[in-house]
């Protein structure tokens, strides 16, 4: 029994540790599976005509490196902010986003995140940089990678939602200097400053909203039967639980 709710442990934490599925074979066909879902339908006769006509147009709108500029220069500054921020939250807003009751969520004190962290942790500050400086140039290297296969998803969707002309169309008025300009900004504007600072006001709008939520949810769910415990299994099923979880036939117990 030990066993096999240590297996159901372990396997829940894997599945929250996506960067070591990516790892392993197992999940390398998950990831081929998850790929199935947004699988897109092949070009027509008449788009794939339109292909090189929608090349030429995200090239400008597109152009090689632009998802490193997009982390350079607006993607890294905000995710030291999004950290320090983080630090910032009261511990009363996280434990209420986890559908703890008013009256225990009164008795907390007015502590922060970063307060609780930097005590249990007093490299917390450098740790959290190291982090996001990390996270950040890996990030950043990813996205360089697939970029090519992303300008060619773009390029696939232009020729199928624009017409010859209309493809046409862009491309002249790409030409010419306001054109130019739109174009190689048209990506990168919407990671503008501008448009993530309107883009913050909806963390407020979500720790409102986050209690009222698990409270429906809650309620929703009431009349549904509780999850079983090991303990609640027949024998047939923690036998096929252990088969499930590789646990040896003689530890289900």
């Amino acid at each position: 029994m030990k066993m096999i709710k240590a297996a159901l442990a372990a396997t829940l934490l894997a599945v929250l540790a996506t960067p070591a599925l990516a790892q392993d074979d197992g999940d390398a066909q998950a990831m081929q599976q998850m790929a199935q879902i947004f699988r897109a339908d092949p070009l027509t006769a008449e788009q794939q005509l339109r292909l090189p006509a929608s090349e030429v147009v995200v090239q400008k709108i597109f152009p090689p490196g632009t998802y490193i500029q997009m982390m350079n220069e607006t993607l890294r500054p905000m995710m030291d902010q999004m950290m320090a921020q983080m630090g910032n939250l009261p511990l009363k807003h996280l434990v209420a986003m986890a559908g703890v009751s008013e009256d225990e969520i009164a008795e907390l004190g007015d502590g922060t995140l970063a307060e609780l962290a930097q005590i249990m942790d007093p490299a917390y500050q450098q740790r959290q940089k190291i982090i996001a400086d990390e996270t950040m140039n890996w990030m950043a290297q990813l996205m360089d990678t697939v970029e090519p296969s992303f300008r060619a998803g773009l390029a696939r969707a232009y020729a199928v939602r624009f017409s010859e002309s209309e493809l046409a169309d862009m491309s002249a008025f790409f030409d010419t200097p306001s054109g130019g300009k739109y174009a190689s900004q048209s990506m990168l504007i919407m990671t503008d400053r501008q448009v993530m600072a309107a883009m913050s006001e909806m963390m407020p709008a979500m720790f409102d909203m986050m209690p009222v939520m698990t409270q429906a949810i809650q309620e929703r769910t009431a009349s549904l039967p509780p999850a079983r415990d090991i303990d609640d299994l027949s024998d047939e099923e923690r036998a096929r639980i252990a088969e499930l979880l590789g646990v040896p036939g003689g530890e289900t117990q």
